[in-house]
């Protein structure tokens, strides 16, 4: 994928978040049993970093005593999670994963390091490939990396919502195979790119970032399978 597209994709995805923050926050949380299950792998006093936290749902939900620290390229997410957060001890920041020096903005290393609804929003495999090693290197020895991907072309109310990359002046050669243009109608319209992340793709960045795959499972939505949850060590 050209340079020019991928700063397009990124640019408008956060131009996304930062005009609908308020709108987008207040629609997630309904039937995730899925997170359920990896608040189970957290232990109080865990040294925790969420990439992409959004409006910090899940710093809320930690066991006790857990230092968390919470990084999204949103503005007005970050804004958010700081209001909603204020009785518990958590940090969040604003960092862009698409630059390398997000990086010097964490205090590793990490029990825990997830990333919910965060890779499918970066264009390109080798950027995607290029974080995830980037947390491997933030882990403590024993330390897991849980990934969570939306799997919208798992369910057709998605995938009749997908628009013509012409929408924004792209063709299909501009892209890649799995990659999304997905339309947003709450509060208003707005478009998003989303790319298709699904269990073989999960796979090959775990083999090639040097990680174990430690469980796999899908769950959630309506549907029970539109998040793919990947648990990795090193």
């Amino acid at each position: 994928m050209r340079q020019e597209v991928i700063i397009q994709l990124n640019e408008l995805n956060r131009d996304f978040y930062n005009q609908f923050a308020e709108t987008f926050a207040d629609s997630r949380g309904a039937s995730e049993p899925g997170m359920g299950y990896v608040l189970s792998l957290i232990r109080p006093g865990n040294q925790v970093l969420e990439l992409g936290c959004a409006q910090g749902r899940f710093a809320r939900l930690l066991p006790a005593g857990c230092q968390y620290l919470g990084l999204d390229f949103s503005a007005a997410l970050i804004a958010l999670a700081q209001e909603r957060s204020y009785l518990i001890p958590t940090q969040f920041v604003v960092a862009d994963l698409m630059g390398d020096d997000w990086v010097m903005q964490v205090n590793p290393p990490y029990d825990v390091i997830l990333a919910r609804a965060v890779l499918h929003h970066i264009p390109g495999y080798s950027n995607r490939l290029r974080i995830l090693q980037q947390m491997a290197t933030l882990l403590k020895p024993a330390g897991q990396i849980i990934l969570a991907n939306w799997q919208l072309l798992a369910a057709e109310r998605f995938r009749n919502r997908l628009q013509p990359w012409q929408n924004i002046g792209l063709s299909d050669s501009d892209v890649e195979p799995g990659d999304c243009l997905l339309d947003w109608r709450r509060d208003g319209f707005s478009l998003r790119y989303v790319h298709h992340i699904d269990a073989d793709e999960v796979r090959r960045l775990a083999v090639e970032a040097k990680l174990d795959i430690v469980e796999m499972y899908a769950s959630d939505g309506r549907e029970g399978n539109l998040t793919l949850y990947a648990v990795m060590a090193r």
